[in-house]
């Protein structure tokens, strides 16, 4: 499956050295437990440190460790398998057609179906896991991610299915192992117990992120200092595409990418060839990691 054009992002970002990709990839070639790891990749790395090299490093240490010792999250990702396509029948979720004003893409997240019994924690995160994989894959670099969630018969029925093991990894998963710069959560419809879920994860967030993190209160319109109209799906009170058709067209795009997220599975840290002492889940999960520090603008 063809993806993103190389070149095209040396274009696109004049920040974007051959030299210090070398290096890179000079650095990880002495990371004997690293994966290879493509030039798309290592391109979507470096964007996202905004060309640092040490936080780059420490961002792609971080992001295979991550998948490493989350197979419940980063293994069986193939909407062919029931779980993963009960989550996309469940919630659905929406990659917008074109950029906010500044360049970020976003994604809007909302629940078809709203009984609790349907909403597994570990299925949706896998799936957005997916969603924002297919996206990188196919756009190549952007200004940053936003994300919305629409809250909309969400119940405390829900909050008591999250599970404080699993929080924790879906806030490691965005401040630690994503390849683009977050530069928002957004919650819209927002529920009265919202402080219940926010409480869950404030021990392990940091303060970077927790500082993205925008709520919106039902029938309120603030959504749209971030996310324009233009873009925004009608049923959402913008005057984009309907978010049924872009939902179709976001899931068409995860199908087509099934064999790639077959093979993705393969690129895992190798614990045994780790320099020094091997990582364990508990090393990242246990207790407070090393892991990358969000950018601020």
């Amino acid at each position: 499956m063809k993806f993103f054009s190389v070149t095209d992002e040396f274009t696109k970002n004049p920040q974007l050295k051959e030299e210090e990709l070398n290096h890179l990839r000079e650095w990880i070639s002495k990371q004997p437990h690293l994966p290879h790891i493509t030039d798309e990749l290592l391109i979507l790395f470096f964007h996202s440190c905004y060309y640092r090299l040490e936080p780059t490093k420490v961002t792609i240490e971080s992001y295979f460790t991550l998948r490493t010792h989350s197979p419940e999250l980063f293994t069986k990702r193939d909407v062919e398998l029931k779980p993963v396509a009960e989550a996309f029948k469940t919630i659905s979720f929406n990659v917008l057609p074109g950029s906010t004003t500044d360049g970020c893409r976003v994604i809007i997240v909302y629940a078809k179906r709203l009984e609790a019994e349907f909403f597994v924690l570990t299925e949706f995160i896998k799936a957005l896991s997916m969603i924002i994989d297919m996206l990188l894959m196919n756009s190549g670099t952007f200004n940053g991610l936003i994300i919305v969630y629409d809250m909309k018969g969400f119940s405390l029925s829900h909050v008591g299915r999250l599970g404080i093991n699993m929080m924790k990894k879906y806030v490691y998963f965005l401040q630690e192992g994503l390849p683009a710069r977050l530069k928002g959560i957004h919650t819209i419809n927002t529920v009265p117990f919202i402080d219940m879920i926010t409480s869950m994860t404030k021990p392990f967030m940091k303060k970077e992120l927790s500082e993205k993190l925008f709520y919106h209160s039902v029938n309120s319109e603030t959504i749209f200092e971030h996310v324009p109209k233009e873009i925004m799906p009608i049923e959402f009170g913008g005057s984009g595409k309907s978010i049924k058709d872009i939902e179709v067209d976001t899931y068409n795009n995860i199908k087509e990418m099934r064999q790639w997220f077959l093979e993705e599975e393969r690129f895992r840290v190798d614990e045994q060839k780790r320099p020094g002492k091997p990582k364990t889940e508990s090393d990242f999960f246990g207790v407070e990691g090393s892991f990358k520090t969000l950018n601020l603008d």
